[in-house]
C-alpha cells in the first residue's frame, strides 16, 4: 500500500505548504495551531486554539506558552527545553484552559526562521483528553470481555487454515485434558480417536470449502488417552471477499447424556443405574401424569424429596401457562400419534419459584400398563440469557424513538406522533397546537459552565416539560436545545396560550447545576391545526416562522403564528434563487470517501457527497444546505445533477480497474418523485455505469414512509441497483429492517461508532445488528471512524468495511483520482 498522504497542518512544521494553503490551513484547521517568538510569546494563534484555550485572540496574543502549559506536569519543563534548543518536538503535554481547567494534547512544535532571519516557532496542540478517557474504558471492557470468554462454561476454540489450534479456552482444555498452551499450535486432528481422523479431516475439508457452519457429535481423545463425546458446533469466519480467515469452534460435552441413552437402550438395568446418576432430570410416570419415580438431580432441580413426588402428578408442578401443551403431549403419545414429544416449559419448584426445563418425553411399555418418561434439562440459564439479549433489542428499540439525554420523544418519534395526532383531530373535529422552544442563554451556560451542566439544564428542563403537560400530550427534543410540545384535543385556542404561559413561567425560574445558580427561559412558537395549517411539516414549519418573531421580540416570550410572519419565507426564496444560480454556474460539486475493507485494507467501495462552494460562505457541506434544498423543492434536479456527475466519475474508475461499487444517499423526495426512475435508468445508460456497481443508500425513515411507492424499490431491483440503509440507530432503528427490505449494505449512525468505546449499551446494539445482517447476508459498514479506538472497535465486532476521516477525509475527484490509482498500483 502506498504512504498515506500528510495532512496540511502536520506539513505546515516542514514548510512545504504555500502561503496561501498555509493561511488557509492555519485559520480553518480544527486543532490549535500557535506561532511563537523563541521566547515564547505568541504571536498569532488560530480560531481553534481560542476554542480550545478559552480566549479570545486579543487575550491569546497578550500571553506567553508558560501560561499555557500545565505547571504540574513533569514533561513540561522537558519539553520545553527540548524546544528550546531548536529543532522539532513531539510530546503529550498537560495544559490548562482558561478558567483554571486542566487537560492533556499532543504537541508538535518545530523552531524555523522566517524570509528575514529571524527565529520563530510553530506548534500544533490535539486535544487528547476524550481518547485519554476512552483508552481506559476500552481496557476495563477488553478486561471483561476476556474474562467472561476465559470462563466461559463452553469449549472455544479457534483454528486456522492449517487446521491447527490458535486459541483455546480454560473449558476446552479442561474437556481434552490439557493445559490451554499445549493445545495451542497442535492440529485438530491430534484430538481425533485414531479410527475417527479421516473423518475429522473430512469435517475441516468441508469447513474450508465454504460450509456455512457445520454440526457434528464425535468422540475427542484426550490427553490420558481417554475419549469423551462432544457436539460440535463450527463455522469459518470469512472476509467481505469470501475468503476463509479462521475457524470458531465451540464444544459441548455430552459424555454423559451419550451414556444415559445407551443405557435406555440396553437394558432396564443399566436405565436404572442412569435414572438415579444422570445430570439429567429423569422422571416415570404412569399414564395419568402421577409420578412412580424420580432421580435425585431432578428432586434437586424441583426442590421435592421423592416420596413427595410421588403423591403429585406432572400437573401439580407445570405453569398454569403450560398446562394444556402438556396435556396434549400426553394425549399424543398414549393415543400413538407421536413417539416422542420436546417442549419448553415451565416447572414450579416446591418454593413456587419457576424453573424453564427443555422436556423429552416418550412411551414405554410395562407390566403395570404404559409409561411416560421424561428427561427433564434446566435451561433456566440460557432463557435469562435470552431475556437478556431481548432486553438489549428492545433498549435499541427504545433508543431510536426516544431521546438519550432526556428520554423525551426524539424527532422521528414525534414525526409519528403528530401525525397520528392530526388524524384524530380531525375525526373529532378538535384543535391541536404544536409549540416549537428553545432555551434562551443555553450557549453561554455550555461554555462558562461546560457541557456537563448544559446537560443537567437539558434534562431539567425535560422535567419540567413533562410536568406541565397531559398525559395526551407529548414533549420531544427535536436537538440541540430545541425542544417541541404538541398539545391536542383544545376546544379553543386560548387553551395553547395559558399552557404557553405556565411552560414560560416554568423555564424561567432558576435551575441548580452542580452547586451553581443558573437562570434560563425560553422563547416560543405556536401553530394551530386545522387554522393555521393543515399538514404536519408545514404546521412545525409555521411554529418555527413564530418562534423567529417571538425571539426578535426580545425573547422570553411566545407568538401565536399570523399571516404577517414572512420574514422567514422571504428568505428562502432568497436561498432557493442562489440555489438555481449554483445549478447554472456549477457552484456545485462531489467530493468522494473511499470505504476500506477493514481487514486488507483495500478500497471496496466509494461514496459520493454533495458539497456547495457558495461564493460567499465558501464551500459548504450537505448538512449546511441540504434541507434547504428538500423545502424549496429543488432536490430532484439537485439530485439529478449529483447521481449524473458521481455516474460520470465511477465508470471511469471501473474503466482504469478499480470496479467497487459508488455509494449516494437520495432523499424521500426524490424517491418518491414519479420521475424519478426515469432519471436513474437515463443516468446508468447514459454514463455506462453497471447498475450492480451503483448502492442508493437511504435512511429508514423514508422506506417506512407510507407514501413511499412499494413498487420503487421493485423496480430498483429488478434494473440490479444495489440499496443501502443509512445512519440506522438515528431514527426508528428496528433490525426487523434488514430482513424487510431487500438491501445490500447497512451503516449504522456515526453516533454509535464515535460512543462505541464508552457505552456497553452500544457494543450491544451493534452487536446484535452484526449478527443479524450476518444472518441475512447484508453487508455492515462502519461510519465515521475518527480514532484507532473506534476502528479496533468496530473490527473487534464484526464490521465488514468502514470509511470515516482515521481512514480518508472526502476529497476531491482529483485527488481520488490519485487514490483510485494508488489503490491500482498496489
Amino acid at each position: 500500500m502506498p504512504d498515506e498522504p500528510v495532512p496540511d497542518h502536520e506539513r505546515l512544521l516542514d514548510g512545504t505548504v504555500s502561503e496561501a494553503r498555509y493561511r488557509a490551513v492555519f485559520e480553518h484547521c480544527s486543532d490549535a495551531m500557535l506561532l511563537t517568538e523563541p521566547d515564547g510569546r505568541i504571536l498569532s494563534a488560530n480560531a481553534a486554539a481560542c476554542h480550545l484555550f478559552g480566549y479570545t485572540t486579543v487575550e491569546l496574543l497578550a500571553l506567553d506558552l508558560g501560561n499555557l502549559f500545565d505547571s504540574t506536569d513533569p514533561g513540561v519543563a522537558q519539553a520545553l527545553a527540548r524546544r528550546a534548543a531548536g529543532g522539532e518536538m513531539t510530546a503529550e503535554l498537560g495544559f490548562v484552559r482558561r478558567g483554571g481547567e486542566r487537560f492533556q494534547a499532543r504537541v508538535a512544535s518545530r523552531v524555523f526562521t522566517d524570509d528575514g532571519g529571524k527565529a520563530m516557532a510553530s506548534l500544533v496542540v490535539h486535544d487528547i483528553s476524550d481518547r485519554k478517557h476512552a483508552e481506559a474504558l476500552l481496557r476495563e471492557s477488553e478486561q471483561r470481555f476476556r474474562l467472561l470468554y476465559e470462563n466461559a462454561p463452553v469449549g472455544i476454540g479457534h483454528i486456522d487454515l492449517g487446521g491447527k489450534w490458535t486459541y483455546v479456552n480454560q473449558a476446552f482444555a479442561a474437556i481434552a485434558g490439557y493445559a490451554p498452551h499445549e493445545l495451542v499450535g497442535r492440529s485438530n486432528l491430534e484430538l481425533a480417536p485414531p479410527d475417527e481422523r479421516e473423518r475429522s479431516r473430512q469435517f475441516t475439508d468441508q469447513l474450508l470449502a465454504g460450509a456455512i457452519e457445520i454440526q457434528r457429535d464425535r468422540r475427542l481423545l484426550r490427553k490420558d488417552g481417554s475419549t469423551r463425546w462432544i457436539r460440535l458446533t463450527a463455522k469459518m469466519l470469512r472476509n467481505s471477499a469470501g475468503q476463509p480467515l479462521y475457524g470458531i469452534v465451540l464444544f459441548y460435552d455430552i459424555t454423559d447424556a451419550m451414556h444415559a441413552e445407551e443405557a435406555l437402550r440396553r437394558s432396564e438395568e443399566r436405565f436404572r443405574t442412569t435414572f438415579e446418576h444422570a445430570p439429567l432430570g429423569i422422571a416415570e410416570c404412569a399414564a395419568d401424569g402421577r409420578f412412580v419415580a424420580a432421580n435425585a438431580t431432578l428432586q434437586d432441580m424441583l426442590g421435592y424429596s421423592l416420596a413427595e413426588l410421588e403423591s403429585l402428578a406432572n400437573q401439580d408442578i407445570t405453569h398454569p401457562a403450560d398446562q394444556e401443551t402438556a396435556i396434549q403431549n400426553f394425549h399424543k403419545l398414549l393415543t400413538g400419534q407421536q413417539t416422542v414429544t420436546v417442549a419448553e416449559q415451565r416447572y414450579l419448584r416446591k418454593d413456587r419459584s419457576q424453573l424453564w426445563v427443555n422436556v423429552t418425553v416418550s412411551l414405554r411399555g410395562s407390566g403395570d400398563g404404559p409409561r411416560l418418561i421424561a428427561i427433564v434439562e434446566d435451561v433456566t440459564a440460557r432463557k435469562k440469557s435470552e431475556e437478556a439479549l431481548r432486553g438489549a433489542v428492545e433498549y435499541s428499540y427504545h433508543l431510536a424513538s426516544h431521546d438519550n439525554l432526556t428520554g423525551l420523544a426524539n424527532r422521528a418519534s414525534f414525526n409519528e406522533r403528530l401525525k397520528d395526532a392530526l388524524k384524530y383531530a380531525q375525526r373529532d373535529q378538535h384543535l391541536v397546537a404544536v409549540h416549537v422552544l428553545d432555551l434562551d442563554r443555553f450557549k453561554s451556560i455550555n461554555d462558562t459552565l461546560g457541557h456537563h451542566a448544559g446537560d443537567l439544564l437539558l434534562k431539567e428542563v425535560a422535567r419540567r416539560l413533562k410536568a406541565n403537560i397531559r398525559e395526551t400530550d407529548l414533549a420531544a427534543r427535536l436537538g440541540g436545545d430545541e425542544f417541541v410540545i404538541v398539545q391536542t384535543h383544545l376546544s379553543e385556542a386560548a387553551a395553547a396560550e395559558v399552557l404557553a404561559d405556565k411552560i414560560l413561567v416554568e423555564l424561567s425560574l432558576p435551575y441548580q447545576l452542580d452547586g451553581h445558580e443558573v437562570y434560563s427561559g425560553t422563547s416560543m412558537g405556536i401553530a394551530l391545526f386545522p387554522d393555521d395549517a393543515q399538514e404536519p411539516d408545514e404546521l412545525l414549519r409555521l411554529a418555527d416562522l413564530a418562534l423567529y418573531e417571538a425571539k426578535n421580540q426580545g425573547r422570553l416570550n411566545y407568538q401565536m403564528y399570523r399571516e404577517s410572519l414572512g420574514t422567514i419565507a422571504k428568505e428562502a426564496k432568497r436561498f432557493e434563487r442562489e440555489l438555481q444560480r449554483a445549478l447554472r454556474e456549477d457552484e456545485l460539486c462531489l467530493h468522494y470517501q473511499p470505504q476500506y475493507d477493514l481487514d486488507s485494507g483495500r478500497i471496496v467501495g466509494i461514496e459520493a457527497l454533495i458539497r456547495w462552494l457558495h461564493p460567499a460562505r465558501g464551500l459548504l457541506t450537505a448538512a449546511n444546505f441540504i434541507q434547504e434544498v428538500e423545502n424549496a423543492n429543488l432536490m430532484l434536479p439537485v439530485g439529478e445533477w449529483a447521481l449524473r456527475t458521481a455516474c460520470t466519475a465511477q465508470a471511469g474508475w471501473v474503466r482504469a480497474g478499480l470496479v467497487v461499487p459508488l455509494t449516494l444517499n437520495v432523499s424521500s423526495k426524490q424517491v418518491r418523485h414519479p420521475r424519478f426512475l426515469a432519471i436513474l435508468n437515463k443516468v446508468l445508460d447514459d454514463t455506462g455505469l453497471p447498475p450492480s456497481l451503483l448502492r442508493l443508500e437511504l435512511r429508514e425513515s423514508v422506506l417506512l414512509d407510507p407514501k413511499f411507492p412499494a413498487n420503487t424499490l421493485r423496480e430498483m431491483r429488478k434494473r440490479g441497483v444495489r440499496l443501502g440503509l443509512d445512519d440506522f440507530g438515528a431514527e426508528l432503528a428496528a433490525l426487523s429492517s434488514l430482513q424487510k427490505f431487500p438491501l445490500d449494505i447497512v451503516k449504522p449512525g456515526q453516533e454509535l461508532v464515535r460512543r462505541l468505546s464508552r457505552d456497553d449499551n452500544e457494543s450491544a446494539i451493534l452487536t446484535a445488528l452484526v449478527g443479524v445482517a450476518r444472518d441475512v447476508k447484508i453487508t455492515v459498514c462502519a461510519d465515521g471512524i475518527e480514532t484507532a479506538d473506534q476502528l479496533a472497535a468496530v473490527k473487534h465486532l464484526g464490521f465488514n468495511c468502514g470509511q470515516g476521516y482515521l481512514l480518508s477525509p472526502p476529497v476531491a475527484v482529483a485527488d481520488m483520482d490519485r487514490l483510485v490509482a494508488a489503490e491500482l498500483g498496489a
